[in-house]
């Protein structure tokens, strides 16, 4: 009996099992089951379809010339940009200024430059590769009435816009405010004032001015910074002259290059500069090592983040005599342009749209300590840069100097060029005034 009762319950069992099989999984297999609740799913089940290729990622190559402790928030916002545009992955390029020019200019000769460039503004960069045909028109685009008009001025030419003007930037003197009342020092006001301040630092036993030159880019920031009240003091007109060809750099420069390089003659900058990098040179200003250091104000992120306790601010810088106002550097820092014959115009578009809004501009210009370039929109400037900022508001600034230059891009980096040479003793400033025209008439018979 108990082996009947064994096989009964087993052949039980087994019919459940066999039930199981048949109906009970129609919904894991994706029947359709019957009123009954047994139809097969081969019988009656409708096939699933293939699942559909996720769309193909657009790669958006972007380069320009932030890097190291210039980038800013230039991360963050392609962080935020790809969240917002999943379908599209950024990847940026940046480098130092100076190497920068060459490597644009080289890569557009090529016929391979990136889709979206940040490039500097005026005529020698921005507009003379628009003018080129190497840029995108966008005059026609929505984001760019969002942009205030004096803003615009900097990015277009004849009727074009060949790029968006990012920020407002100034250009001068950070100084450390500690040593400053330490040694009972104001801010100069004129050429004098200066380097009587430079010695009294120096006789301190601090360095006056860090700066790096292993590019030249430095030297040609304190240049900008120092020509302003020199030349265009006297010469306002003086673009308009070069560009025509009846002025030259040597004879309207010597005075601005002979008192930039008599600071170094006077143990005022660093020694052997042309082995030393922007990023070094804004570290010993930040740690206290130097009191000055000559840049703009989108480093001062950088600066921060070396010495967050760091009591600095910013003066025009005072080349001008005594008695004459001093004139301060202010113009459209950076902007974005677009390759004309970039594969992906819609990706580079909709980059250049995220960075027209008020408030990813609002988070680029903080990072860089710039002025917003957006209709109705002024952003957060810091305190550091209250002293220079009451000069521009006082109408006595003059743009960046090769944004007026129509072959800035020769000029300046033969001026970074032959900067270095002059530190080396291998030229004499005289000589790189002479290098720079030369290095103009040849752009121009290229033209």
């Amino acid at each position: 009996m108990r082996r009947k009762g064994l096989g009964l319950l087993a052949l039980t069992m087994m019919l459940v099992l066999v039930l199981s099989a048949c109906g009970g999984n129609n919904k894991e297999n994706g029947a359709s089951p019957s009123a009954s609740g047994t139809t097969p799913a081969s019988e009656s089940a409708p096939q699933s379809a293939e699942p559909s290729a996720p769309a193909a990622e657009v790669e958006l190559k972007v380069s320009g010339y932030k890097s190291g402790t210039e980038l800013g928030a230039i991360p963050e916002l392609n962080e935020k940009f790809m969240k917002e545009n999943p379908g599209i992955k950024v990847k940026y390029e940046g480098m130092p200024g100076g190497q920068f020019k060459e490597f644009i200019k080289t890569r557009f000769a090529a016929g391979d430059a990136s889709d979206v460039i940040l490039m500097h503004p005026g005529l020698s960069d921005v507009l003379s590769y628009g003018k080129a045909g190497y840029l995108m028109d966008l005059a026609g685009e929505p984001f760019i009435s969002n942009f205030s008009e004096a803003s615009l001025k900097a990015t277009s030419l004849e009727g074009k816009v060949y790029a968006i003007p990012n920020d407002m930037n100034v250009m001068g003197v950070y100084y450390n405010k500690e040593i400053f009342e330490k040694l009972g020092l104001a801010t100069p006001k004129n050429w004098d004032e200066f380097v009587a301040a430079a010695e009294a630092i120096k006789q301190s036993g601090v360095l006056p001015i860090a700066i790096g030159n292993n590019d030249g880019w430095m030297t040609l920031a304190a240049l900008y910074t120092v020509a302003p009240a020199l030349v265009y003091g006297t010469t306002p007109d003086f673009d308009a002259k070069l560009n025509e060809g009846t002025a030259t750099f040597a004879g309207a420069w010597d005075d601005t290059v002979n008192k930039w390089f008599s600071l170094n003659e006077k143990g005022y900058l660093t020694e052997k500069s042309t082995g030393v990098n922007l990023d070094q040179a804004q570290k010993a200003f930040a740690t206290g090592k130097a009191a000055m250091y000559i840049d703009g104000s989108w480093s001062l992120a950088g600066i921060m983040k070396s010495n967050p306790d760091l009591k600095l601010g910013m003066f025009a810088m005072p080349s001008n005599a005594a008695g004459q106002e001093v004139v301060a550097s202010a113009a459209v820092g950076t902007t974005f342009a677009i390759n004309k014959d970039t594969k992906v115009a819609d990706a580079a578009k909709k980059y250049l749209a995220f960075w027209s809004q008020a408030e990813n501009q609002k988070v680029w210009t903080k990072s860089q300590q710039g002025f917003m370039t957006i209709n109705g929109e002024t952003g957060d400037i810091d305190e550091a840069f209250k002293e220079i900022a009451d000069v521009v508001a006082s109408g006595n600034s003059y743009p960046f100097l090769d944004q007026g230059w129509l072959y800035g891009g020769a000029a300046t980096t033969e001026m970074m060029t032959s900067a270095q040479g002059v530190y080396l003793k291998a030229i004499t400033p005289a000589g790189m005034l002479e290098n720079m025209d030369k290095a103009w008439k040849e752009a121009a018979k290229m033209k």
